[in-house]
């Protein structure tokens, strides 16, 4: 078959597409296959998988996709009576899976010549990959991630569009990362991704659940389908290849999880707080292999629980305690993740606590930090579970002592209201600011920050972007805080001449 579109890495023979695909609904498999498309807009292409989403049905391109010369399609409908012969149909259980499963053969099944590992939860996933793509690091190995923050794929590293990147860009990632010398890749894997199949066709040496809280139901019908999505995780894992499940422990500032190890047997690892301060944590891990302190860079408890699943992982994976121990204590923070901003009167940190558990872990580990005041400023995105935005109010409520409430990313959704709804959780507060204008907003907070206080701007991290009406606009709260405080600095200064 004469080749057009975007080129696969490795042509798709015959019996490959066979394997995958099965025999065609109408027509004949091609000898060959170099060129998939799942999107009208790329056409054309060899074969055109069209996928029937919540918002496009692309089943409907499928006469226009004909016409520009694609001569295979793979859909989850059966094809009209009419139907040329000519053109090959298959007709599949679930188009996503496939489209995936050809991915990875059309890169050349990348992941089979890598160690990938798979970190899913609620929160804690960026903190979790960075701490364990460290230890990989420094057990030898040439590590690629690609998490919500960035992609490092090979020597290159660029920001991330998606938690999970399409399977198309994931099959050309470790493809690439694998071409330069890589040997182990960390990935991220939102539930959307596992629900989608994204990242089918990429077997795991290891996999884990961070934590399991409410997110996402805007997408998932109910909580229990959302973690039983996060645990479909272990299908793809390598047989005897261990997988981590959180643990729930009574005691404040301890963390375990459930390590089922490659021998079938089911371990528990557990972590206890020893000493916290605003320049990291010294916490007690107890795994079966060995048992000591260890010292974390990044403040926050709930950091111990992160650095606890890369460590029992790598631990299961056969990596040293020598290794591992030099992993976490060199690992670099990620970004805007408890990120600090210098320059204010008090301390400033940006934060990409979205979701109730996340903003409660966050303050309640601040908390008994702060000699002054707790300021927190945070919003809710629209277009998402809306029923997370009281929680969040209540939340913050419980433990700040002066509110800010402000947009996130409003999307379609009339701030006000998101606002107003984010209130509801409240209740009666004394100290309760609300600007829809995020930049004033941040102002505001730096405003009443003095000596001795902290203030948390929460919600969106490490975003360069913020989402309006359909409309993306340069924001980033790290920069917005500097740009503030080197304005305010200025206005200081001319008042001092």
């Amino acid at each position: 078959m004469e080749s057009r579109g975007r080129e696969l890495r490795s042509r798709l023979d015959q019996q490959l597409i066979n394997e995958i695909l099965g025999a065609p609904k109408i027509g004949s498999c091609p000898q060959s296959i170099c060129s998939i498309s799942s999107d009208h807009r790329e056409l054309p292409a060899d074969l055109f998988v069209a996928i029937c989403g919540d918002d496009f049905d692309a089943t409907q391109k499928i006469p226009e996709a004909i016409e520009m010369g694609v001569q295979c399609i793979v859909t989850e409908t059966e094809p009209p009576v009419d139907f040329d012969s000519s053109i090959c149909w298959w007709q599949v259980d679930d188009a996503r899976l496939s489209l995936a499963l050809l991915e990875q053969a059309g890169a050349g099944s990348p992941a089979g010549k890598l160690r990938v590992f798979g970190i899913t939860g609620t929160n804690g996933k960026s903190t979790t990959v960075q701490y364990l793509s460290s230890i990989l690091k420094t057990a030898g190995g040439v590590v690629g991630w690609m998490t919500t923050v960035e992609n490092c794929i090979g020597s290159s590293r660029e920001a991330a569009r998606a938690t999970t990147e399409s399977p198309a860009e994931i099959a050309d990632a470790l493809a690439c990362h694998h071409a330069a010398g890589g040997t182990d890749m960390v990935l991220e894997v939102s539930s959307h991704a596992i629900d989608q199949h994204r990242v089918a066709g990429v077997p795991l040496e290891g996999a884990a659940i961070t934590t399991l809280g409410r997110d996402h139901l805007d997408y998932h019908n109910s909580i229990e389908e959302y973690h039983a999505t996060k645990l479909r995780l272990r299908e793809l894992c390598n047989d005897g290849a261990p997988f981590l499940h959180p643990v729930e422990k009574q005691k404040t500032g301890c963390f375990g999880y459930l390590v089922a190890a490659p021998e079938g047997e089911i371990d528990e690892v557990t972590a206890e707080v020893l000493e916290s301060t605003l320049s990291g944590t010294v916490a007690r891990i107890r795994l079966k292999s060995f048992e000591r302190e260890i010292h974390i860079r990044q403040p926050g408890t709930y950091n111990v629980s992160n650095a606890l699943c890369a460590i029992a992982l790598a631990d299961a994976c056969g990596i040293s305690e020598a290794h591992i121990v030099e992993g976490i204590e060199s690992a670099a923070s990620v970004p805007g993740r408890l990120e600090a901003v210098e320059g204010g009167p008090g301390k400033i940190f940006i934060d990409f606590a979205h979701t109730p558990e996340a903003i409660e872990q966050v303050l309640q580990s601040i908390r008994p930090m702060v000699s002054g005041r707790l300021l927190v400023l945070f919003g809710c995105g629209g277009d998402r579970d809306r029923g997370k935005r009281p929680l969040m109010g209540a939340a913050v409520a419980r433990y700040a002592d002066e509110l800010f409430v402000t947009s996130d990313n409003p999307r379609s959704e009339d701030p006000e209201c998101i606002i107003h709804q984010i209130s509801e959780g409240i209740g009666v507060h004394q100290l309760v600011r609300k600007e829809v204008d995020r930049r004033k907003a941040i102002s505001n907070a730096l405003d009443a920050l003095e000596e001795n206080d902290v203030l948390i701007i929460a919600g969106k991290g490490h975003e360069a972007t913020q989402e309006i009406d359909g409309h993306k606009f340069p924001f980033n709260d790290c920069d917005v805080v500097r740009e503030l405080i080197a304005q305010s600095h200025e206005r200081e200064g001319e008042l001092t001449r």
